[in-house]
């Protein structure tokens, strides 16, 4: 067909306008939970993200910002769009894949096939990127700042790429497309590097095409070749080459006395002349296949290249400066993400494995004023060799991985794994929960959008299932039929086209299965990982458009004219990603979501002026990042992220001034904490003569010093600060304090003189001893908050003093001696009734994932929490006022009642509202009737959703009973009863 390849493209770019109006509609508005406001916050200042950073990404999001204009509330927005655009690209790519595919399938080029058959490619290849189009992990990653998208559009060009070099016969212009996949390999290092895992498919390409009878041995031995070229791109490039340009840099320093970065000057001087030799020697002795090579190692460079922003902009010292990779020996670790620890692949101890011991290691550099000198050695923890297997699966040591490892397999306390529990792990969990069950997520239904949710057949939707589960959030039950469609396509092509099906069949295990086992993920997650497995779902939509093609196939055998089967061969065909679409357009619908910002913006509200604000990570620093960055809300409050605190990098930056906030005032020198081990762990070490509390100036006073009473050597000879006692205090000078106003009146009478407190763990973290630091060296000038996270995640227990104003919890030297929490009634009432932001909790269109519904339920229960605290202190009227102000802002309507509002209906009774009390009682407790009642019956394992529901049982019942409602307690009471023994 003559004009096939001109109509080709401009189906294709309708396909993109397609995906680009059903993104644009459904884009979140501003900034999404998790990365996504690291990630703009990051690309709105061109500032340095979380190891190993995506540099490309920034860049062009960056770009994408400018169109906000002056509006920074709308940066997010436009940041979001270029997901928008990236992945309606990698739409239209992937129809341009299946039309190639497709042709092959049929055995004709573009030229050779008939009108019909080119209106089956095309039909084939809509169908296929309509499926991508509404994929639910792909339109997930479509409408947020995250870098799927981007890196879905580099490898579906790489994949585009490679078949079009391998349909063209003439060598020259076939090597253009070889150093094109080159160069988007070394892009996708500025992204995620999925680009890579489709070197095994390119390898295979290659030797179909320059063989003329494959053999398996030789396949094989391609995907052999492919690994290496992974490992050389992947290990040799990314941290490779800068680990020897440190060598280098180490040598011309340390030994030959140069100036800093001149060995980076020679092995960069070095590396580019070579290649430049190599390619000027490969021209003149006509070696091509020398030419070609280094070619493309040189565009793999080029593309590498965007790291220099990395360094460029942690030189620069912003205020996000994830790691500071300032220098090369920083930048190494950062690319090496050491700050996530190690996980072994092939071979390493199982979770129960002893540590025996502990083995010196590499040398720990820092830049000095004169060279790179060694402060330390790195330690790696020796693990009894009898408990070592082949493919741990099982290893993580952390507690709540261990009982999820014995829970899942039963394994009894003391019964040790092995390889046969390790591969069965490995197979049910790792490839059935953390990778099957997100397939059938795409292409068979999902139960809800709860964590852990399973995924949906055809006979659910025949079943009779209560409206409280019917109406699940993130429900939606596909009938298997993208699934189906996929599995005809696949065998199709096996039939037709088996080279092209073992090309595809290797991409689509490349993306899916083989991470799986490369990321040898944990039993628990904090989330649902889906989106890593994007690119193989995206594969499989090349499936289910060639499954179009069989289908036309069908009906042609079935003797229908050739265009009337392409025309209702399609037309079938289409109903399925129609089906996807309406099922999923709700629980991928973003649009009017502002609750992550303004969540943040409410915990910041929370702080008094100039606050130094401890928070834990992710979605409780994420989100202040991003409203303090872009949109300037409240930066005189310093947000510390808890778990950074441990880190050296970052102590340099809590002890300067950022935007409108100070430095940390501390009193322990920062060289000190800067020691390599010294302060990196304290543990606790009793020390005679210590009868009471340690005082914590004291102890302080004794580190500055460096004195050897506190000194314990270690394992490997090196000597570290330790921590005498258990309990420690500190001395309150309470006229000082009343003098500074901060103690609300009502609470003075708690006033301390002398702060209390336990160790809670084996020893004291640098972020403790940071706290700890801040606490006497202060003297309460600067207000000290601490969200719900950090509070319970430090090694001292400090509850008892702690005083809520809104979502966070201020530090003060009052003591509360109930079991109630302490409220400054004034002030959370004023940011909770007046000052915090809740747009769009009112609205039902709107949807809110299980993410967005924590953070709904976490600011119910502080109206609960104030609530009570009203009515503590007789303020009957606004203890009313609030909570109807509660239930107006977030209706159930719009946000369904959680165990927040369970606990607030004996708070309705108390103010009047029995009405409303009884109303809630009732919705919940039927609700929680119907949902129990199914899943008994249906034989369900019992789960979370099982446990929650009768939870909210009680909670409803003590409700009741205690407004003397008894009868209606009474029935819940026994629904409470009668669904716990099951739990048991």
């Amino acid at each position: 067909m003559k004009k096939f390849r001109s109509t080709n493209i401009l189906v294709g770019w309708g396909l993109f306008v397609v995906a680009t109006i059903v993104y644009t509609l459904t884009v979140e508005p501003t900034a999404s939970f998790w990365d996504c406001g690291e990630y703009i916050a990051a690309a709105y200042r061109l500032q340095v993200t979380h190891p190993p950073g995506a540099p490309l990404f920034l860049l062009l999001a960056r770009m994408f910002s400018f169109l906000a204009g002056n509006d920074v509330t709308r940066v997010a927005f436009w940041i979001n769009m270029s997901s928008v655009l990236a992945s309606a690209g990698s739409v239209m790519v992937v129809f341009w894949i299946i039309s190639l595919l497709g042709g092959k399938v049929l055995g004709k080029s573009a030229q050779e096939l008939q009108p019909y058959e080119a209106g089956a490619v095309w039909g084939s290849g809509i169908v296929g990127a309509l499926a991508l189009t509404f994929c639910s992990t792909f339109w997930f990653t479509a409408t947020e700042t995250e870098t799927y998208a981007f890196s879905m559009l580099v490898m579906c060009l790489a994949v585009w790429a490679m078949l079009n070099w391998e349909r063209i016969q003439d060598a020259k212009q076939a090597h253009r497309w070889l150093v094109l996949v080159a160069y988007l390999m070394g892009l996708s290092m500025g992204l995620r590097i999925f680009s890579l895992l489709t070197i095994p498919a390119f390898c295979l390409i290659f030797y179909f095409k320059r063989t003329d009878r494959a053999t398996f041995q030789g396949a094989m031995l391609a995907l052999l070749i492919s690994g290496l070229i992974i490992m050389a791109i992947y290990a040799g490039i990314m941290p490779g080459l800068p680990t020897l340009a440190m060598q280098g840099e180490l040598l011309c320093v340390n030994q030959l006395g140069l100036p800093f970065k001149s060995g980076i000057a020679v092995f960069g001087l070095l590396v580019v002349g070579s290649l430049v030799y190599g390619l000027i020697y490969s021209i003149r002795r006509r070696h091509e296949v020398l030419n070609v090579g280094l070619l493309c190692f040189t565009f793999i460079l080029i593309g590498y290249a965007s790291y220099g922003l990395v360094l460029i902009r942690a030189k620069a010292n912003p205020p996000i400066n994830e790691n500071d990779p300032s220098d090369v020996v920083r930048f190494i670790s950062y690319l090496e993400r050491e700050q996530y620890g190690h996980r072994p692949l092939l071979y390493g101890p199982h979770f129960a494995a002893q540590a025996i011991g502990q083995q010196k290691g590499a040398p720990v550099y820092r830049k000095t004023a004169a060279k790179y000198e060694v402060i330390g050695y790195k330690t790696k923890t020796v693990f009894d060799p009898q408990a070592h297997t082949i493919l741990p699966r099982m290893w993580s040591q952390m507690e709540p991985h261990v009982a999820a490892y014995r829970a899942l397999l039963r394994l009894k306390p003391w019964q040790q794994p092995n390889f046969g529990h390790n591969l069965k792990f490995l197979l049910k969990h790792q490839l059935g929960y953390f990778y099957l069950r997100y397939f059938l997520w795409n292409f068979a239904g999902r139960v809800s959008d709860s964590q852990g949710a399973s995924w949906l057949t055809p006979l659910d939707a025949l079943k009779k299932t209560p409206q409280p589960i019917a109406q699940r959030p993130g429900r939606s039950n596909y009938l298997l039929l993208p699934l189906l469609l996929g599995l005809l396509g696949l065998s199709f092509q096996y039939k037709r086209d088996t080279k092209s099906f073992w090309v595809v069949l290797t991409l689509f295990l490349m993306l899916g299965v083989a991470l799986a086992l490369f990321l040898n993920p944990p039993p628990i997650e904090p989330r649902e990982r889906d989106y890593i497995y994007v690119g193989s779902f995206l594969v499989f939509t090349i499936w289910i458009g060639l499954g179009t093609l069989r289908v036309i196939d069908y009906l042609q055998r079935a003797r229908l004219r050739p265009k009337m089967a392409v025309v209702l061969g399609t037309t079938i065909c289409l109903l399925v990603p129609g089906l996807v679409a309406a099922q999923g357009w709700h629980p991928h619908d973003r649009s009017h979501r502002y609750f992550s910002v303004d969540s943040a913006k409410n915990l910041l509200a929370s702080c008094a002026p100039h606050a130094i604000l401890f928070t834990g990570g992710d979605n409780d620093t994420f989100p202040l990042w991003y409203v303090q960055e872009v949109e300037g809300f409240r930066t005189d409050v310093r947000v510390l992220v808890l778990t950074y605190a441990n880190t050296e990098w970052y102590l340099n930056q809590m002890l300067r001034q950022v935007h409108q906030s100070a430095p940390l005032p501390l009193s322990i020198p920062q060289e000190q904490y800067r020691q390599y081990g010294l302060n990196d762990f304290l543990p606790h070490v009793p020390r005679p003569g210590i009868q009471s509390h340690l005082d914590l100036k004291q102890y302080l006073q004794l580190i500055q010093e460096a004195h050897p009473a506190l000194q314990v050597r270690t394992i490997t000879g090196e000597y570290i600060n330790s921590l005498p006692a258990k309990h420690m205090c500190l001395s309150i000078d309470k006229g000082e304090v009343l003098a500074k106003g901060i103690i609300p009146q009502e609470h003075q009478h708690l006033l301390v003189d002398k702060m209390a407190w336990d160790l809670k763990g084996r020893g004291l973290e640098k972020k403790d001893l940071i706290v700890l630091d801040l606490m006497a060296t202060n003297n309460w000038e600067r207000p000290i908050y601490f969200n719900h996270a950090s509070l319970s995640n430090l090694n001292i227990d400090l509850k008892d003093y702690v005083i809520t104003e809104g979502t966070a919890l201020r530090l003060l030297p009052i003591q509360n001696n109930t079991e109630a929490a302490l409220v400054n009634t004034a002030v959370m009432y004023d940011n909770l009734v007046h000052r915090f932001s809740w747009r769009g909790l009112d609205n039902p269109q709107v949807y809110y994932d299980e993410n967005y519904r924590g953070f709904i339920m976490n600011h119910r229960l502080t109206f609960h929490t104030l609530v009570k605290a009203l009515l503590q202190a007789g303020k009957k009227d606004q203890a009313k006022e609030a909570l109807l102000h509660c239930l107006a802002i977030m209706p159930d309507k719009a946000i369904p009642y959680d165990g927040a509002n369970a606990c607030m209906i004996s708070l309705l009774f108390e103010v009047g509202e029995s009405e409303k009390a009884l109303s809630i009682a009732h919705t919940m407790g039927e609700r929680a009737k119907e949902i129990l009642t199914y899943k008994s019956k249906a034989g369900l394992p019992v789960d979370r959703d099982m446990q929650k529901q009768v939870a909210l049982l009680h909670e409803i019942a003590k409700g009741l009973f205690k407004a003397g409602h008894e009868d209606l307690a009474q029935e819940y009471q026994e629904l409470f009863y009668q669904y716990h023994s099951l739990l048991d």
